[in-house]
């Protein structure tokens, strides 16, 4: 049986955050439970790398892929978040 997908675009949370609680949501699960998203991939360098700075404003191209607790995510610049198994 196939795990559900989710897509969505990025509010005021950071991406990680979103990360953790749609998986958690997808799979039915309390976010804390999850295993930690840094034994994935590193969660203060992916927000710091889609977080808009004063200076060049948000980021517009570019997209980051990894797996998370079996799930497919794909994080992209324009702040769409697909969390797929």
């Amino acid at each position: 049986m196939s795990k559900p997908s989710h897509s969505a675009e990025l509010s005021s949370e950071t991406p990680s955050l979103a990360i953790v609680e749609r998986v958690a949501a997808l799979d039915g699960t309390d976010p804390l439970s999850l295993p930690p998203l840094y034994d994935a991939v590193d969660p203060e360098a992916l927000d710091s790398l889609f977080q808009s700075s004063s200076t060049d404003g948000p980021r517009t191209t570019g997209s980051v892929q990894f797996t998370y607790y079996g799930y497919d995510v794909r994080v992209d610049a324009d702040g769409e978040i697909a969390v797929e198994s």
